[in-house]
């Protein structure tokens, strides 16, 4: 365990400055402050004008080592700008139809035959999102869309489930696709958002 200092106290700063003993007379803190800062100030411009001395020499020594090729090189950079990469709405717009028939394919291929499992139906709605997201992405290609699936699992009972969502975004460019499948153990509800990126 370190040991804690005690706060210095007046007395102990005024005895640090005292040359009791040595037969002068005892410093100023005040004085010695000042002192020190004055101190610092000339070295830390002393340091700077070397530091201005050397930059100037070696900056001199970097210029002649430029030859005429490598500036005409970098002036014919600035020829060609970038093209400007922001696009307010998209070049072909996001079908919901198509990715409802994409996700229709997907979710009753995995769950023709499922049997509703209350342990194992959050990790097979994480696996179905994902599949159906992967497929839409793989087969409809829209630039430019953040595609996000939202898959719900439940029983087949005599009960009524209701889901909602709510999101802000631009009505001519996003949209979404839902599908509901159902047999005779579980229904599945797979929401598929596209949202796009300007």
């Amino acid at each position: 365990m370190e040991k804690q200092r005690k706060p210095a106290s007046c007395d102990a700063v005024k005895a640090l400055c005292s040359t009791a003993g040595t037969g002068t007379k005892p410093r100023d803190p005040q004085r010695l402050h000042t002192a020190n800062l004055a101190k610092r100030e000339r070295h830390r411009k002393r340091g700077k004008d070397t530091w201005t001395a050397k930059s100037r020499e070696l900056s001199g020594q970097n210029m002649r080592s430029i030859n005429s090729k490598s500036i005409a090189a970098n002036k014919s950079l600035f020829k060609n700008p970038v093209d400007n990469c922001y696009q307010p709405q998209p070049e072909k717009t996001f079908s919901a139809e198509e990715a409802r028939l994409v996700m229709k394919a997907v979710v009753e291929e995995r769950l023709r035959n499922a049997e509703y499992d209350g342990n194992a139906c959050s990790a097979l709605a994480r696996e179905l999102a994902d599949c159906v997201k992967h497929a839409v992405k793989d087969l409809l290609f829209f630039e430019r869309y953040k595609i996000i699936c939202f898959v719900v699992l439940g029983p087949v009972k005599q009960s009524d489930l209701c889901c909602c969502s709510r999101s802000v975004w631009c009505p001519s460019a996003d949209t979404y696709a839902e599908y509901c499948f159902k047999n005779h153990s579980l229904f599945a509800l797979c929401v598929l958002y596209a949202v796009y990126s300007e």
